[in-house]
């Protein structure tokens, strides 16, 4: 197995000027440079090309230059950490917090501080618990996180579409619709995992990330993101000892590296052909098969799988079913669910918004115009109601799901004309002078009307 050499390890850009070129012009130098020496990132993505390297010494990759480009990508109008410093009050001081920074990182004297837990509503009523981290433990953060990315991303499958460069959660729908249209690979299984985040096992995946990075130090950085505190909802202060903290900058990166292992690559070497498929989006996974005793197989041995790597599958969700023309099953996925219906005379595979999230995005609707409407200008109101509208079309918009489309903008426009009009005692709007506003002032753009996404290779209008 080869080792990166250190002296290989400088992945920044050339500053010395080759000989050649010594009595060529500034702009010529930096062309030169720039065609020639393609960046940090991408050299690291190169050498990750060869799937036997080995990388050490990616410590050095931490330092201003990539902090700086760190504290340029970074929101910030996030929420701050436990220490309340925001980005506009770490940057009124930049460089010298930078540099010492690096300093802390270089020594080994870096630790990051507790992260606060911020509870989000989720649509079964639950709480999911997302960790709050100061400005600049965010920066080392988004490092990385980057650095992982452009080292596993090459060894990533095809069918992994979560938190991924040039991936989306669009590519895995087409794909789940286009293994199921023939009707040939109609066995699916589908699995859900039982807090998957907050039970990934710190000692594998270290294991794991031991296979291609020799480098302790930062391996060592990793691992004290991993352990650290964190500051409840409720004050206490809780030592991490299992998981990824849902929140994390790295934490996506660090969920597919582990799945990668425990499920992509297993999968591949085992059951993948052109009759059975995988599509992963993160945490979400489903399966396809052409043949029920193979379905049958992969299920009794997947849960010895998972069980290896210290994770649970939820049973109460994690099923086979038959997905065919002759049947009325069906299954959800990233919020979209598949089935075979009848198209004129004929059945086809369909796929509508989920009903809970279609409910709850109506619902979401109503209380945010309810709770807004007379907290800004109407223009504003009107803009932030389109924005909400369009996104929630762009998401679900496919052509042979106009029909939940539909519905979704229908009832957004009622709650719009409800809520409206009751900004003041006086009546707003008749409905004919609303539809007249819609008509100037439309809330559904051009696009989203007649260009809806289309899956497999024909065009269907429901």
């Amino acid at each position: 197995m080869r080792t990166e050499r250190r002296e290989q390890q400088n992945l920044n850009l050339v500053t010395g000027t080759p000989s050649s070129y010594r009595g060529e012009s500034r702009e010529h130098k930096e062309t030169y440079q720039t065609d020639m020496f393609p960046n940090r990132w991408t050299r690291v993505s190169l050498k990750a090309q060869d799937k036997s390297f080995v990388f050490q010494n990616l410590l050095t990759h931490l330092h201003v230059d990539s902090f700086k480009e760190a504290f340029k990508a970074l929101d910030g109008t996030k929420a701050q950490g436990v220490d309340d410093i925001s980005k506009s009050e770490y940057g009124e001081n930049l460089e010298v917090n930078l540099l010492n920074l690096e300093q802390r990182v270089k020594s080994g004297t870096y630790r990051p501080q507790p992260k606060r837990e911020v509870l989000i509503p989720k649509a079964n009523g639950k709480t999911r618990p997302i960790a709050i981290s100061c400005f600049e433990d965010k920066i080392v953060d988004w490092v990385i996180s980057k650095i992982l990315t452009q080292i596993y991303e090459p060894l990533f499958i095809k069918y992994s579409f979560g938190y991924r460069p040039m991936k989306s959660a669009d590519g895995a729908i087409k794909t789940c619709y286009n293994s199921l249209m023939k009707n040939k690979r109609k066995y699916v299984v589908e699995i859900d995992f039982s807090s998957f985040f907050n039970t990934i096992p710190h000692r594998k995946l270290m294991e794991i990330l031991g296979k291609k990075i020799s480098d302790r130090k930062f391996k060592g950085l990793i691992g004290r993101f991993l352990v650290g505190d964190l500051i409840s909802y409720d004050g206490e202060q809780i030592p991490s000892e299992i998981g990824t903290p849902q929140g994390s900058i790295m934490s996506p990166i660090l969920a597919n590296i582990y799945l990668n292992e425990v499920l992509d690559q297993w999968f591949k070497g085992k059951y993948a052909s052109h009759d059975n498929i995988m599509v992963r989006y993160a945490d979400d996974a489903i399966f396809f098969f052409r043949k029920k005793d193979t379905a049958e197989k992969f299920m009794l041995e997947l849960k010895q799988r998972v069980e290896q790597f210290d994770l649970q599958l939820n049973e109460d969700k994690t099923h086979m079913l038959e997905l065919s023309k002759d049947n009325h099953e069906s299954f959800s996925f990233l919020g979209l669910t598949f089935y075979w219906g009848r198209q004129n005379k004929r059945k086809v595979l369909k796929v509508g918004t989920q009903k809970e999230k279609l409910i709850r995005a109506i619902r979401e609707f109503d209380v945010w115009i309810k709770t807004n409407r007379s907290r800004m200008k109407l223009k504003d109101v009107w803009a932030l109601a389109k924005s909400k509208i369009v996104g929630h079309i762009n998401y679900y918009g496919y052509a042979i799901n106009n029909l939940k489309i539909n519905h979704f903008y229908t009832e957004a426009v009622k709650s719009l004309f409800k809520w409206l009009n009751r900004r003041s005692q006086k009546r707003s709007y008749t409905w004919e002078s609303f539809l007249e506003r819609i008509k100037y002032f439309p809330l559904m753009s051009a696009w989203s009307k007649l260009k809806l996404k289309q899956l497999g290779n024909n065009f269907y209008e429901n």
